[in-house]
């Protein structure tokens, strides 16, 4: 049976319908959270436009949860749909306020603002700023009201723990809260039940926040700034308030932000221990996070030496920030990356595609699947040295995995490296074709690496200037590699059966995702 007659026979569009309803006040909390922001700052036009998105979205959110009233809990494909387009409806609550504002404003408005008055860079900021990717449509931030400045960072802050898991502290009990959880590519509980793993991912999330915000005080950060880029930091997103993004702070902020950075790579699982037992070696003895330490120490070298090639200077703290920050798929930059090298654009274009350590803020495939891509290699090989009498053992962070065990942890991790090579190379394809003729490939890879990764490093390919048809690509990307992928690509399923398009093979990848 397809998708759609399953969903259509068991009644459950209700209960898609009721989830994307309940998801929906979760940014309109976001709004009336930020109305006082805009009475403090007297920005009056953005809080019009807030006050008219935040209207729409209670109509919108009310209708839906009218209709699925009396859904039932929903499936776990039905799940993944609800997340999927409930992250794809949050780019146009995110960018409805900054379209607003500038249409509200008119000619008065800065050249930053004016630029939202095209509905594709609002649009583009708001999924760039939910999915925590970075990429922005905003030139010159610091033109921006405060109120805005603001709205990016809690999209951020926000969108980096996951929407969704916010969303499962408040839901009712009818929600298939676990289901929920793995949809944002979550899957370590640090705690008895989903809900109070949630609460307590909170409660590290706004601890490091509340560390961040003062750190960057005291380093000389006004406490404007100190707010806005510890939001941006810890969630690894990547959105500044300044016009040159930590380009515009000296070596002891940089620093700070670097360890930022490396704490929203870290899992929550791997923070709730070291907070617990006060054992900051807690961190070592995970290979998920062994290995982490070890691509910083190593890529910060390789990007130095790279530098060092091609510019016969060795600019030690611009190299290893750059490197941290792609591989924490952070996006913070500290100078421009258009005069880069091309070996060092690609060697970053490999961390963001990589990311940090799963169960964290951080995008891309993440650390514990290349673990596992690596333990396969060394088993293969193994495998062929073992005289036949013998028996090899199969470790995977210090546990002893059966054979079945091992082979579906190798089935997931290559499947999902799989679908995330092919949507890679499909926006390599995609994104060259429309790109300006100055930006060679590299520059491409870069770019489509830094969405689908939800880092936000860019070599300028995204801005206000780019054809229309590469900013709803690199969203489309930005919104997969947040999802990873497979909420998305049954959507997708979903929406071309409905048409009476081909959809079986979505369909199979849909099926086998009880295994990615």
């Amino acid at each position: 049976m397809t998708i759609s007659r399953r969903i259509s026979k068991d009644g459950h569009l209700a209960t898609i319908v009721r989830d994307i309803g309940s998801f929906l006040l979760i940014p309109a909390g976001m709004i009336v959270v930020s109305l006082p922001v805009c009475v403090i700052s007297r920005d009056w036009s953005v809080l019009a436009a807030f006050v008219i998105t935040l209207l729409g979205v209670l109509v919108v959110s009310g209708l839906c949860r009218y209709w699925g009233r009396r859904a039932q809990t929903g499936t776990a494909a039905q799940t993944l749909i609800s997340v999927a387009l409930s992250w794809g409806l949050l780019a146009v609550v995110g960018g409805l306020p900054l379209w607003l504002t500038a249409v509200l404003i008119g000619p008065q408005a800065s050249p930053t603002l004016k630029a939202f008055s095209d509905i594709s860079n609002a649009l583009f900021e708001g999924m760039s700023g939910f999915t925590s990717a970075g990429l922005t449509m905003s030139l010159r931030p610091s033109q921006l009201p405060a109120s805005l400045q603001w709205w990016r960072s809690l999209m951020q802050w926000t969108g980096g723990v996951g929407v969704i898991a916010f969303a499962i502290a408040l839901l009712d009990p009818t929600h298939n809260h676990h289901a929920l959880f793995k949809a944002e590519g979550r899957q370590d509980q640090i705690r008895l039940t989903v809900s109070a793993t949630v609460k307590r991912i909170w409660i590290i999330y706004s601890g490091y926040t509340a560390v961040g915000i003062l750190l960057f005080r005291l380093l000389g950060m006004s406490w404007w700034e100190a707010i806005n880029h510890s939001m941006s930091a810890i969630s690894t997103g990547g959105f500044s308030i300044t016009d040159s993004s930590m380009g515009a702070y000296d070596m002891p902020v940089q620093l700070a932000v670097m360890v930022m950075m490396v704490a929203g790579a870290v899992a929550f699982s791997r923070h709730d221990i070291i907070i617990r037992q006060r054992d900051p070696l807690a961190l070592w003895r995970d290979q998920q996070h062994r290995l982490l330490l070890v691509l910083l120490l190593v890529g910060s070298g390789l990007v130095g030496l790279e530098h060092y090639a091609a510019h016969q200077r060795f600019d030690w703290l611009g190299s290893s920030f750059q490197w941290v920050s792609a591989l924490s798929t952070c996006g913070f930059s500290s100078q421009p990356l258009q005069f880069w090298s091309d070996g060092n654009k690609l060697l970053l274009s490999l961390a963001m595609v990589v990311g940090g350590a799963a169960g964290s803020t951080v995008g891309g495939l993440k650390l514990n699947r290349l673990l596992v891509l690596i333990k396969t290699v060394v088993w293969r090989l193994q495998g062929n040295v073992l005289s036949p009498h013998e028996r090899m053992s199969r470790r995977l962070d210090g546990s002893l995995l059966q054979p079945q065990q091992a082979l579906q942890q190798v089935e997931s991790a290559t499947s999902l490296a799989v679908l995330w090579m092919a949507v890679l190379f499909a926006g390599i394809w995609c994104l060259a074709a429309v790109v300006p003729t100055e930006y060679t490939l590299t520059d491409v890879i870069f770019e489509t690496a830094s969405a689908l990764g939800a880092a936000g490093l860019s070599t300028g390919i995204a801005a206000p200037s780019l054809f229309w048809v590469g900013k709803y690509l690199l969203m489309l990307l930005m919104w997969m590699g947040r999802l990873e992928i497979v909420p998305v690509l049954l959507l997708f399923n979903l929406l071309s059966e409905y048409l009476l398009l081909p959809g079986r093979l979505t369909g199979r990848l849909a099926r086998r995702h009880g295994r990615l």
